[in-house]
């Protein structure tokens, strides 16, 4: 019998609103082999201007205004309560897709019945100064202990950029909750501490900028070594999950450092310097994020 195909739609949460969003909405529209589907955008803080609202219109975005500013999640529950399709995918307004990954995910849904989340390859771009290049090392090391942790089932494979989830599942099982700041962890953990099935799906990718200055870094990295504090208020017995393997962390360490050994080494100090000198909790664990600029712009001009 042949399987019906999974409906899907799209949702972006910002707070930007620049017109730099057109570059993503396009590289999804441009997705090879899933047809029409929904693609809602929720924004707030910075308005959206009349020509980039006409430019979305055009590629079929339905466009939500909010007043005020809410929390990423408070975003995406807005979106989840408006979305009636099987899937609901959640991404960002500064990534681009290629070309096979919808199709390569509502696939894996189709095959897997009982698979409620998904996730993808975090690939970032070709960096335009040093200090990004020695972040995409970091990238590339977080990315193979993913994939060699747990054959992938693990929260450093959650990616906020690309978060797929059957929406019926998600409705009755997630608690979105507004406060959360590490939301890609809390989406892991609410999905596996529920009886979810996760995948990781590395062949494709959702592609990304890395900060270009420390300042705009820092802020994320405190945020992520945090994450485990944060979780334990919502979660408990989070230890085992948050324990990397030695042989993964060696591996990963191993292979990036023979790939690239003097960037490798550039990471390695940056790396130090952020946990030596990572932002307060209470800076950081702030559900409305501050915008980091540098990554807005993911194509090359």
């Amino acid at each position: 019998m042949k399987k019906n195909k999974l409906s899907l739609t799209v949702g972006i949460v910002t707070c930007y609103g620049d017109n730099s969003i057109l570059d993503t909405v396009k590289s999804i529209r441009a997705s090879k082999g899933v047809g029409n589907f929904r693609f809602i955008i929720v924004a707030d803080r910075v308005p959206i201007n009349p020509w980039l609202k006409s430019q979305l219109k055009k590629y079929s975005v339905e466009v939500i205004e909010n007043k005020g500013k809410d929390s990423q999640i408070s975003k995406q529950k807005q979106i989840l309560t408006l979305t009636k399709s099987d899937l609901i995918l959640f991404t960002q307004d500064d990534v681009l897709f290629e070309p096979q990954t919808l199709k390569t995910v509502i696939k894996r849904f189709e095959k897997n019945p009982k698979t409620s989340f998904i996730s993808i390859l975090n690939k970032p771009v070709k960096p335009t100064n040093f200090f990004e290049g020695c972040l995409n090392v970091g990238t590339n090391i977080a990315n193979k202990m993913a994939k060699y942790w747990n054959n992938g089932d693990n929260y450093l494979s959650v990616i906020g950029r690309f978060m797929a989830f059957r929406t019926e599942f998600a409705k009755n099982n997630i608690n979105l909750r507004a406060e959360v700041a590490t939301s890609d962890a809390y989406y892991y953990f609410s999905n596996k501490l529920s009886g979810g099935n996760f995948e990781y799906i590395p062949q494709v990718g959702v592609m990304f900028k890395n900060p270009q200055n420390m300042k705009e870094h820092l802020r994320k990295s405190s945020r992520f070594q945090y994450s485990k504090i944060e979780m334990s208020k919502y979660f408990e017995n989070l230890n085992s999950f948050y324990k990397v393997p030695q042989n993964v962390v060696v591996k990963a360490l191993a292979m990036e450092f023979l790939s690239s050994p003097i960037i490798f080494m550039c990471y390695i100090g940056i790396f130090i310097y952020t946990r030596i000198l990572r932002m307060k909790p209470h800076l950081v664990l702030n559900a409305i994020w501050e915008v980091d600029l540098s990554t807005k712009r993911v194509l090359a001009k």
